[in-house]
């Protein structure tokens, strides 16, 4: 298991790998589950797996150019296919190691705004982990509901 005690910048990082855990996973997620089931929702009133991958990539971008001080790079358009949705995804989630890449515990507490809201960049970084796990938990359950077993891991 990691261990960020020791790095330069241990918040930074513990929040970093918590990111990237999520993101193999959903990665995982998106690759394990076929193309032909990408419309798949449970229910009508529930997102389409394939919705939930597009809402999980617009959002990486929207959090992270936010702590970045950029203007979102990405258009926010639908990807179908299960390729384009794929390269959608990896996209945002090597927009968002940018971001953290360069990151600083010092900056943690420089004011943000997130959705209206002011708060500091600590908890804008630490939503774009939180909301992965959050929709990570959502694609588990599309997946087992198509008899498909999730990648796990480690934590």
């Amino acid at each position: 298991m990691p261990n960020p005690i020791a790095a330069p910048n241990p918040m930074t990082t513990t929040i970093s790998i918590f990111r990237s855990n999520m993101q193999d996973k959903i990665m995982k997620s998106a690759d394990a589950m076929p193309e032909s089931k990408y419309n798949y929702r449970p229910t009508k009133d529930v997102r389409s797996f394939a919705e939930f991958l597009n809402h999980v990539a617009d959002i990486s971008y929207t959090l992270c150019s936010n702590v970045k001080g950029a203007a979102n790079p990405a258009a926010a358009t639908a990807k179908v296919s299960k390729t384009e949705l794929m390269a959608y995804l990896k996209g945002s989630f090597d927009y968002c190691d940018g971001v953290y890449s360069g990151f600083t515990d010092a900056h943690l507490n420089d004011p943000a705004d997130f959705f209206g809201a002011k708060t500091n960049k600590m908890f804008v970084l630490t939503q774009v982990a939180n909301h992965d796990a959050l929709h990570y938990g959502n694609l588990v359950t599309y997946l087992r509901l198509n008899d498909l077993v999730p990648s796990g891991g480690w934590f």
